[in-house]
């Protein structure tokens, strides 16, 4: 299904009622859920994990632990390849490093060496092994695929190649990721005190803003200036920049002003975007911010956030710091509204683990809704061992949009 397009001022929302929670409250806190979860719902996704600009040069790599899965994703010779990160031999780990530079791939403990195909290139000593079967004994070989500069892998040779995956949005995210328009600006790594749907649910709905970001949002959008659409595996949301404060009036011009100059393009658009399960993309004129939370417990996560920052459609130096410094200015702004949202992840888990049934779910979190179904659908999928969930979740999709 093609991404639902909108025109602004119609009243925006799908549903034209509250909705029920597809997933109950001990889906957010007990052990047996989130093992479920990370089985049947994260099984055969993809994972960003980093940039490719981190490994532009031969023997640069990069370091992830995926579901308890150490990975290293290195340059051999120009191919990004991603391996386990566990020697053959007594399951050291190669790499301990987050990023560095190698000019082998080489086990620290016995001098074991790999190549690109995840076979051993060299073993010290060799004579202590006859008979030795480097196909056996080789390292697991994982799918890697880039967007822009965002880098993926997966745990799974099975399920949908990343073209697949990202659908729609494909296009828009080769774009805001990659040069000449956005360079990779600031990352961060935050530790989440909750469930990993929580904070991927604060994020697909603006009813919280007035509560949780009243000095940096301010204001709820509301429907006459909200669009939802919805695809197969995404959902989106679109808003013009509201200026009801002083401040607020302030900053855009601030910012209109200063992409003018850096030739920049200024449409003064808001859009978020959240790939099923976990992918969730915010962009603006100056900034592409790409997030996602991944499960470490029942009731922990992690969020990775990689900001990306517009940069000047103009020659020279002083174009260059000018792009570099607004750039800063816009991490801080992104970063601060994570910040806040972390705030209040405590209480939500709290309350979860303290409900006594089923909430409810206004029109405006329409959106949370969808995830919700793509959640429990993939976990009926997981019991069943079937794939019915893609083609669920796409009838669901369709029948919000066309409400």
């Amino acid at each position: 299904m093609a991404l639902v397009t909108l025109t602004t001022g119609q009243g925006m929302y799908h549903s034209p009622t509250s909705l029920p929670p597809a997933l109950s409250p001990q889906q957010y806190h007990l052990q047996e859920w989130h093992e479920r979860e990370c089985a049947s719902v994260f099984g055969d996704s993809w994972h960003l994990i980093g940039t490719k600009s981190r490994l532009s040069k031969p023997g640069d790599y990069l370091t992830a632990d995926v579901f308890g899965v150490s990975v290293v994703v290195r340059n051999f010779n120009g191919e990004l390849v991603a391996l386990r990160n566990v020697c053959a031999h007594r399951q050291c780990a190669l790499v301990s490093k987050e990023h560095g530079h190698s000019e082998e791939l080489k086990c620290p403990f016995h001098g074991w060496v790999y190549g690109e195909d995840g076979r051993t290139r060299r073993i010290p000593a060799a004579m202590n092994f006859p008979h030795f079967d480097r196909e056996t004994h080789r390292l697991n070989r994982f799918p890697v695929a880039t967007c822009g500069d965002l880098l993926f892998i997966k745990l799974t040779d099975e399920g949908l190649s990343l073209d697949e995956w990202l659908g729609p949005l494909r296009e828009k995210f080769e774009q805001w990721f990659s040069l000449p328009d956005f360079k990779l600006c600031r990352s961060r790594k935050l530790p989440y005190p909750a469930n990993w749907k929580i904070p991927v649910e604060a994020s697909l709905e603006s009813y919280h803003i007035p509560e949780v970001h009243p000095n940096t949002f301010g204001k709820d959008p509301g429907e006459s200036q909200s669009e939802h659409a919805f695809a197969e595996r995404s959902s989106s949301f679109f808003t013009e920049f509201l200026t009801p404060r002083w401040i607020d009036v302030w900053l855009k011009h601030t910012e209109q002003g200063l992409l003018r100059l850096m030739g920049a393009e200024v449409l003064s658009r808001y859009e978020h975007h959240h790939v099923f399960p976990n992918l969730l993309v915010s962009h603006t004129d100056s900034l592409s911010l790409a997030h996602v939370v991944m499960p470490t417990g029942p009731t922990s996560s992690v969020g990775c956030a990689w900001h990306f920052a517009r940069q000047a459609g103009k020659r020279g130096p002083h174009w260059h710091m000018l792009a570099n410094g607004w750039g800063r200015v816009s991490a801080a702004l992104a970063f601060q509204v994570l910040n806040e949202d972390v705030a209040i992840y405590p209480h939500v888990q709290a309350g979860v683990q303290s409900a006594g049934g089923p909430g409810i779910l206004g029109r405006c979190e329409e959106r949370l809704h969808v995830f919700q179904e793509h959640v429990a659908s993939r976990l009926a999928a997981g019991e069943n061992g079937d794939s019915r969930s893609e083609a669920t979740v796409a009838q669901q999709s369709g029948e919000l949009a066309e409400t």
